[in-house]
């Protein structure tokens, strides 16, 4: 039996204070961070190959697939915010798509 646990997201509108929750500013804040921050790295990431760096390429590489999940992440927040998706929604599913 395949049974996928399904994973918490890691922007889930905690609580900082009782009675306080993440405001929509802070998440498109924080999505605007991961936005830049992905933008330099893929700026690495060409940059390496261009001088044939395939190692530094590869770590990049890495760390975009990493903040690519974060951001994700905070866009299923702002869905959940404002749709009230449970949590997965925001997630596409790309198995057997062009094979």
């Amino acid at each position: 039996m395949n049974r996928k646990k399904k994973k918490k997201s890691r922007w889930v509108l905690k609580e900082k204070k009782p009675g306080l929750k993440i405001t929509l500013g802070e998440l498109v804040d924080r999505l605007s961070i991961i936005n830049v921050k992905m933008w330099h790295v893929d700026q690495g990431i060409s940059e390496a190959e261009k001088v044939k760096d395939m190692e530094k390429a590869g770590k990049l590489a890495c760390m975009a697939r990493n903040l690519n999940r974060e951001r994700g992440d905070v866009r299923e927040e702002i869905n959940m915010l404002f749709h009230g998706y449970e949590t997965g929604s925001n997630k596409i599913e790309y198995a057997g798509i062009g094979r």
